[in-house]
């Protein structure tokens, strides 16, 4: 029998080590007002890399809300009452959710206004660690700021609701910011944490360019083309957050993004492949009167207009009113697939955790579970991104990988663009070595077979891997003999792909035989 001891197992794949190849190398762009930059930003390093959400944390990107500001509300006590006599404050927030802060009973310690005050301040601070709420005492005004990761939630309506047992008696404000109250504004950092803790929860070994610009007056979106250049061109797809201080969703957007894309990226080699785009919704209450994206031509751009019902997601819409989205989520799926995959299928694609995202919504906060198929339907025509449930299916899904050009197009839909952006880079850097190399000839001025043989083997090597890693069915790399290179020095190679097909409907025919065949 072996001595007792203690033993250890490595484990292995803790660290998350960054995956081979550039195929999940991504980028968020956000646009933010007045300067207002994370801890590790600023004008003149407007770009971060990062491998993990703690990385984003350490640049200054927080979930704490340090950077909102507390809706504030105010009681005037104007009669300090008699010793038993009792005070309470109650506020209802998100979800209909009241949070008692706790009832005070006057003492005969407390014989006039400063002394109730005080006592009472003492009494909610005293609870502050489990509710969140804090107070001060000045003469005769209680002030009482709320959580700050309430946003603007606590500005309308009259959340605070005081209630007395005797003949203690004031005045009470709710945070309208008038007078010495305060109206709540609410976290950007959180929303920008959110996407990227999104991002890295669907793919953990991502790699992500985040990128902060100010709100321009036009929006070209040349920051796209900013970050990729940063990235030495090896950014593959992109997501573009509009938040509340940017303008709400249009179509526009769409065309601009991917003229930025197709004149500037592409042209210099450096193709994104696929660029999201989300944006205000809150204010569009039928989201089916949207633009049917079948009549752009933005090949590369898709519109994602889902976001979480029931999780964090939605805790912030409620503290903005704005939409927050799916967007990183979204981001995340792309980075995860191989450039072949849908990220609508079911088997490789849940985005919810179990919390987040398992209530699946619109970007204008409604439910998708009360919306109608044909509602459904009409979104899903239009070409727009969203999520779903399937029966009997604990999952939560994106309706399929759209972009917004039309359906008959071969780049409608995100995995055909990233296919084929991966063909081109990978015959562009096998073919570019032979750039001003001599074409030799026979003696009719035909091509030989052996100067075909060589760049046709230069074209394939990129391609037969494709197929290996199943991003490919099949290829074939054409060259003719009798091209005249001699006139026009120019090379003429075709390259035919054949792709990797998608399910996007399973048909099943089923009933009941006499005798099986």
């Amino acid at each position: 029998m072996a001595l007792s001891d203690i033993s250890f197992n490595l484990g292995q794949g803790g660290l998350g080590r960054p995956l081979a190849g550039e195929d999940h190398i991504s980028s968020l762009l956000f646009y933010t007002a007045n300067g207002n930059l994370p801890s590790g930003f600023s004008t003149s390093a407007r770009i971060k890399k990062f491998f993990s959400v703690s990385d984003a944390e350490s640049a200054g990107i927080l979930s704490d809300y340090s950077d909102a500001t507390a809706a504030v509300a105010k009681y005037v006590i104007s009669n300090a009452g008699a010793a038993g006599d009792t005070f309470n404050i109650s506020v209802t927030e998100i979800d209909s959710l009241v949070v008692d802060l706790g009832t005070y009973t006057v003492t005969s310690a407390d014989s006039t206004i400063a002394l109730l005050g005080a006592s009472i301040a003492a009494a909610i601070n005293a609870g502050t660690y489990t509710h969140g709420y804090s107070a001060t005492f000045n003469t005769a005004t209680l002030l009482l700021s709320m959580p700050k990761k309430l946003g603007v939630y606590p500005n309308t309506g009259t959340p605070v609701v005081v209630t007395i047992a005797g003949t203690v008696a004031g005045t009470l404000t709710q945070p309208t910011g008038s007078g010495s109250t305060v109206l709540g504004v609410a976290s950007k950092q959180a929303i920008w944490h959110y996407h990227i803790a999104e991002y890295f929860r669907l793919q953990p070994k991502g790699v992500l360019y985040v990128g902060f610009y100010a709100v321009p007056s036009t929006y070209t979106f040349a920051e796209l083309t900013t970050i990729q250049n940063f990235a030495n061109g090896t950014i593959r797809q992109s997501g573009v957050f509009l938040g509340s201080e940017c303008h709400a969703f249009t179509v526009a957007d769409l065309t601009a993004i991917n003229t930025e894309v197709v004149t500037n990226c592409d042209a210099n080699h450096k193709p994104i492949s696929s660029i999201l785009y989300a944006a205000d919704l809150s204010a569009t209450s039928d989201l089916t009167t949207l633009t049917n994206l079948n009549t752009l031509t933005a090949k590369k751009v898709s519109a994602v207009i889902g976001q979480d019902g029931a999780g964090l997601g939605y805790y912030l819409w409620k503290g903005t009113t704005k939409s927050i989205t799916s967007l990183g989520a979204t981001l995340g799926a792309v980075s995860f697939a191989a450039v072949s995959d849908s990220i609508e299928w079911v088997g490789k694609f849940n985005f919810s955790n179990g919390t987040e995202l398992d209530t699946p919504a619109f970007a204008n906060g409604d439910l998708v579970s009360a919306k109608a198929q044909s509602y459904l339907d009409a979104l899903d025509s239009a070409r727009y991104i969203f999520l779903r449930k399937f029966v009997g299916n604990s999952g939560t899904y994106v309706n399929n990988s759209y972009t917004a050009i039309i359906s008959t197009s071969d780049y409608s839909f995100i995995e055909n663009n990233r296919t084929i952006d991966k063909a081109i880079r990978g015959v562009y850097s096998s073919v570019l070595p032979a750039l001003g190399s001599p074409l030799v000839l026979n003696a009719d001025g035909t091509l030989t077979d052996t100067t075909i043989a060589y760049f046709t083997s230069l074209a394939e090597v990129n391609l037969t891997q494709m197929v290996r890693d199943v991003e490919l069915s099949a290829f074939q790399v054409l060259i003719s003999p009798t091209q005249d290179v001699l006139s026009t020095g120019e090379l003429t190679i075709a390259v035919e792909l054949l792709p990797i097909g998608v399910a996007r409907s399973i048909v099943v025919n089923i009933g009941f035989v006499t005798a099986l065949s």
